[in-house]
């Protein structure tokens, strides 16, 4: 494959060289001028198809588990049938496991997703899809509920086999990606030479490192220690869902230290922040979060304006500083930070009670904090469902 030459990029290219192996490199360049060429064609041939007959099609073949109905596109067979019949190394009982031991601990995981989201704003390349499509910007509340609504779908153990609601899910996540991309490339304003592909696969594999990594990460910083083998569990988790999110195999996270070692590389040649980093982050901090919808309907309106960009910012502005601090290699690792101080304490006292039995198992456990996202979600009247493939793009006015 032949990469567009960009001055500064390569620049990047080189420094990334310096620190991380010649292979890992390779990869990630590749992958920024790569996308998922299978459900692109799919998108397209639904495209030429009546009026929401695609989307029945994909229903279909959803429901009943077979990735030929009548009259669908040999596109569509293409790129269901070796989702439905996974590859050898697909276990469902250590994804099972491995969704149990992601949510042990909610907050890790709340922070870690939402620094998910933080971290895709931070680059001038890799955040032009959010920038482009307005949806980020104009409705970031709804964004951050839709994509919470997916994780928890997707993370629900036990449901990411094929014909379970987290596998449908992520499914439908892969169209709305296909979607957006399709919008981008047809608006012709796309800049493939300096932003790589649009929603590339470097892209989706970093994000789904994110989500593998920084929970990790969290996980350390609150003294709760996983062993070797339920670190294993989690990481096929993700590698399972960056498989069924169109990642190729090369950039599957197939190690946690080759996960690392792919994300570290991104961060330094993906471009350094530019005016829509601080458009994407400023809507986080001033209408990230809808804290008014809380109280009675009456005094949504006129409490609205206050209580969103305070709580957004409180919230938002303090992931970022967490996930800032703990991303930057050369940072120190934020363990003094109040709220990560506060969640030790309270890790702490999980971990005996988990040891002597009181909180139950794992199941029981991932049960009980998963409800504390859904049950958030729910007190502040957010969107019930991941955004639907339909309502993908939202254009720019």
């Amino acid at each position: 494959m032949t990469v567009p030459f960009d001055a500064a990029r390569a620049a990047r290219i080189a420094r990334a060289r310096d620190v991380l192996p010649d292979e890992v490199v390779d990869r990630v360049v590749d992958g920024m001028f790569r996308t998922d060429s299978v459900i692109d064609s799919v998108v397209e041939d639904f495209a030429g198809l009546g009026r929401g007959t695609g989307w029945r099609l994909l229903g279909e073949a959803l429901r009943h588990r077979d990735p030929n109905p009548p009259s669908a596109p040999d596109s569509l067979r293409e790129l269901l049938t070796p989702l439905l019949n996974p590859p050898d190394w697909f276990d469902p009982i250590q994804i099972r496991r491995g969704a149990q031991l992601w949510w042990r601990f909610a907050p890790a995981v709340i922070i870690g997703m939402g620094g998910t989201l933080i971290t895709a704003y931070r680059f001038g390349d890799l955040n032009k899809p959010q920038a482009m499509n307005s949806r980020s910007e104009t409705m970031a509340a709804r964004r951050y509920e839709e994509t919470s609504r997916w994780v928890l779908a997707a993370t629900d153990p036990g449901t990411l086999v094929p014909g379970g609601t987290g596998f449908d899910a992520t499914i439908r996540i892969r169209f709305v990606h296909a979607m957006v991309r399709r919008h981008l490339r047809l608006s012709g304003a796309w800049q493939r030479d300096a932003w790589g592909d649009p929603i590339h696969a470097t892209g989706m594999a970093v994000t789904a490192d994110a989500f593998l990594l920084m929970p990790l990460s969290l996980y350390g910083l609150f003294d709760m220690t996983l062993t070797a083998d339920e670190l294993e569990a989690i990481r096929q988790l993700w590698c399972w869902i960056g498989c069924l999110m169109g990642i190729p195999d090369n950039l599957l996270a197939h190690s946690i230290d080759d996960a690392g070692n792919v994300s570290r590389a991104a961060t330094i040649i993906f471009a350094p922040p530019d005016e829509d980093t601080e458009t994407l982050t400023r809507a986080l901090l001033r209408t990230g979060l809808h804290p008014e919808r809380l109280l009675p309907q009456p005094f949504w309106r006129p409490t609205a304006p206050v209580l969103r960009p305070v709580i957004s910012t409180l919230v938002w502005g303090g992931t970022g500083r967490i996930v800032t601090a703990y991303s930057d290699p050369d940072g120190t690792p934020p363990r003094h930070h109040p709220a990560i101080l506060t969640l030790r304490q309270v890790a702490r006292a999980r971990k005996y009670l988990r040891r002597t039995g009181r909180l139950g198992s794992d199941e029981r456990i991932a049960e009980t904090q998963r409800r504390i996202l859904s049950g958030a979600l729910d007190a502040m009247k957010a969107a019930s469902a991941p955004v639907d493939p339909r309502d993908a793009v939202t254009p720019k006015p």
